[in-house]
This record gives structure tokens, C-alpha cells and sequence, in this order.
């Protein structure tokens, strides 16, 4: 019986997972400001009906291959925008030049709670000459970025590097997925009491990114929430393994419990997909 609840949840992970790739392949910048934001809102918008009408046959596969288009096509822009830093990077380490943070005046503790930043300027150098250091808005960054943009971005030879950086993503993820359904079948571990405290966790997880977003602004705070992130999904998918177990078990075979679940696995696969991403493109 539960094998029909099972077939469901993973034709629909699967559905799920395609559309979003396709929407990803389609969309490869945001045109306006506009439709960013509606891009970005519009899926949480979207989870309400598909929670509300789960049980709402077709209606609930309409709404859930709408909520994974739009996934894919916010998600693409970011992916590329990865992409481009990573070459970015790779192409100053080529270059020999080498960048550093000059902090001019530290804030303390509670001036930085209260969203004063340290003021700072980020420098680079060519690693022959470190004494002449140069800045952003100076001549010879903009020249850095013409040739970058005139030699990396049309011609595109870091581009294998890349692509095998987002192979490694998606291999990694695809190996947590396994290894959270295999410790589910082989092991009689019931993994509920991890709801409460992932709940937790994933709030603190998103004010520190929504913080860091539109505060402080740190590439090591934003490291450090991708691998906080790798780890909170990573428990997510052997919570909802879990759960999907569970369901089996109690003989659950309805259209609610299949699209839950399967719209939670769906939403842990992207997040930990995206956040290994970050993680290797800064580790490249």
C-alpha cells in the first residue's frame, strides 16, 4: 500500500526537479528591478495554495510545477552570478594580482548590532609590486574588468572549471539524498525530535542571511550560513525521509501527504545544491 504514497512523492520530486532545470535554462538574468522582486516573493506567495489545495487533484500539480518554475527561474540568475565571481577570482589568480581588506576605523560590538560597519576599502595588488596597491574605482580595476569581460566572459575558458564545480554540487547533493534515504531504511531511528530544533535553526538561518544581505555585507558571514545551511538541510532530508517513512507505515496514500512531502524534499535539494555551490566556487 505504501509503495503507491512513495511512487508519488518521487514522480513528483522528479517533475519538480525538471522543471525547475528548465526554467533555469531559460532565464539567465533579471531584465527589471521589478521582476526580481516579483520573481523572489512570488514562491512564497505560491506555497500557500499548494499547502492549502494539496489534496486538490490536478489543481495540486499545477501549483507545484508553478512554484518550481518560478524556483528555477530565481535561482538561475544567482547561479550565474556564482559563476561569473568564481571566474572573476580565477582570473585575478592568473593574473598574479592578490586582494586585501584595509579596515580605516573598527566599530565596536554595539555600534555594529545598531548596523554601523567598520569602514573599510578593499585594495588589490599585483603579487611582484605589493607596495602599489589599487582600488576599485581606480583606472586600472576598470581595466582589469574590461579585459575580463572582453576575455573571460565571451570567450569563456574557465567555463569547463566551472561547469565541473557545479557537477561536484550536484554529485554531493545527490549523495547527501542517498545517504539520508539509506540511513532511513537501514536504520530504525525515529527522527522527529529534529523537527523543533531545524525549525529553529532554519529561522536563525534566514535572519543572519537577511542581516548579512542588507547590513553587514560579509563574505565570511556568507560563508559561514552556507555551510550552517549545508548542514540544516542535510538533517532536513533525513527528517523528511522520516516522516515520508512514517506515512508508509500508517498506510497514508493521500494526494496532501504526497505533495508535502514531496514539495519539503524538493525545497531541501535546492538549498543544499545551492549552498555546496557556494561553498566549492569559493573553495575553487
Amino acid at each position: 500500500m505504501g509503495s503507491i504514497l512513495f511512487t508519488r512523492v518521487f514522480l513528483i520530486v522528479g517533475g519538480m526537479l525538471l522543471i525547475t532545470s528548465l526554467a533555469a535554462r531559460i532565464n539567465k538574468a533579471f531584465e527589471t528591478t521589478t521582476e526580481a522582486v516579483v520573481t523572489f516573493v512570488l514562491p512564497f506567495i505560491l506555497l500557500f495554495p499548494l499547502h492549502f489545495y494539496a489534496d486538490v487533484y490536478p489543481l495540486n500539480l499545477i501549483l507545484a510545477a508553478a512554484f518550481s518554475f518560478n524556483m528555477g527561474w530565481m535561482i538561475a540568475p544567482a547561479i550565474i552570478a556564482i559563476g561569473k565571481q568564481f571566474k572573476w577570482r580565477k582570473y585575478l589568480k592568473n593574473k598574479g594580482i592578490i586582494s586585501k581588506t584595509i579596515v580605516t576605523k573598527k566599530a565596536d560590538w554595539i555600534d555594529k548590532l545598531a548596523g554601523t560597519k567598520d569602514q573599510k576599502h578593499f585594495v588589490y595588488y599585483y603579487k611582484s609590486s605589493p607596495e602599489n596597491t589599487f582600488k576599485i574605482k581606480s583606472n586600472e580595476y576598470r581595466k582589469l574588468k574590461d579585459n575580463f569581460n572582453a576575455e573571460i566572459v565571451s570567450k569563456d575558458p574557465y567555463n569547463q572549471e566551472w561547469q565541473n564545480v557545479i557537477f561536484q554540487a550536484a554529485l554531493g547533493t545527490t549523495t547527501a539524498v542517498f545517504l539520508a534515504a539509506a540511513i532511513n531504511y537501514m536504520f530504525n531511528i525515529d527522527f522527529g525530535f529534529l523537527g523543533i530544533f531545524l525549525f529553529i535553526a532554519l529561522c536563525t538561518l534566514v535572519v543572519m542571511r537577511l542581516l548579512n544581505l542588507f547590513i553587514y555585507r560579509s563574505n565570511q558571514l556568507r560563508m559561514l550560513s552556507a555551510y550552517a545551511g549545508v548542514l540544516i538541510f542535510s538533517l532536513y532530508l533525513l527528517f523528511d525521509f522520516n516522516l515520508l517513512e512514517k506515512r508508509i507505515a500508517a498506510g497514508d496514500e493521500s494526494w496532501g501527504t504526497s505533495i508535502r512531502i514531496a514539495v519539503n524534499l524538493y525545497l531541501d535539494i535546492i538549498n543544499l545544491f545551492l549552498d555546496l555551490l557556494k561553498i566549492l566556487a569559493e573553495a575553487g
